[in-house]
């Protein structure tokens, strides 16, 4: 058995609102100590031809440090619900009807994550009947919840009874953190495509942040700092935007 630290979420200049390549991509998390890329980019620019580029672009851009596992993000027609998806999933279209992609990514022995579904109130309009084709849902999106997990979220995954999943929805600079999917690869060997997929399939994954279990930042003292520690991030961002308004 093989553990990899895996970042997951991930954007570059494949996706309409961020610009870097995959090599510099690669590059970056290889300094930071990171064996594996989830890619996830925005459907709604590709098509069946450009996801099929994409795939071998992914294939070209890995090394034998950091392997690059292409996917998309899948999000509804008015960008309100985002599903992230691997494996060997066809591509459906620009903004398919939610159902169909969990529908697709099932019937393709696919995976299939709830992305941060705090961001516009997206776990309104989630169907409690779509958890049986989830993999995990989002309990930590570095871009949209910030320094510290989404309590509710938190919550929310252990009702619908997912795993949590860490993610930092990079399209650059500011969403590096020390956010990690740690999986457990079959065999000895270097990771593959196929083994991660698998990992990530059977479950053979945990959530970490900071080399240790995320969910333990969800409670407690450490909770409690981090979570006060966003808050604070949140108001200085804030204010700063303000002051560039002006």
């Amino acid at each position: 058995m093989t553990k990899v630290r895996a970042v997951a979420h991930i954007h570059s200049e494949w996706s309409d609102d961020a610009s870097w390549p995959l090599e510099r991509i690669a590059q970056a998390f290889h300094r930071r100590g990171r064996s594996v890329l989830l890619m996830c980019e925005h459907s709604r620019t590709f098509t069946e031809a450009k996801w099929a580029e994409y795939i071998e672009a992914c294939a070209k851009a890995s090394t034998p440090d950091v392997l690059v596992v292409p996917g998309l993000e899948y999000n509804d027609a008015d960008n309100v619900v985002h599903i992230p998806v691997w494996g060997e999933v066809p591509f459906l279209s620009q903004t398919p009807d939610i159902p169909d992609v969990l529908a697709h990514a099932r019937e393709a022995d696919g995976i299939a994550v709830f992305a941060h579904p705090w961001r516009r109130n997206a776990w309104r309009r989630f169907d409690a009947a779509w958890a049986k084709d989830l993999t995990a849902v989002e309990i930590w999106n570095r871009k949209y919840d910030g320094w510290s997990p989404n309590r509710e979220a938190v919550a929310y995954a252990k009702r619908l009874g997912l795993p949590p999943f860490v993610a930092l929805d990079f399209h650059g600079p500011r969403q590096f953190f020390p956010l990690a999917m740690e999986l457990t690869l079959g065999g000895t060997g270097p990771a593959t495509r196929a083994a991660v997929e698998d990992a990530l399939r059977n479950g053979d994954f945990e959530a970490l942040a900071f080399s240790r279990s995320a969910l333990r930042l969800a409670s407690g003292v450490g909770g409690v700092a981090l979570a006060m520690a966003e808050t604070a991030r949140g108001v200085a961002a804030r204010a700063v935007r303000g002051v560039l308004r002006k």
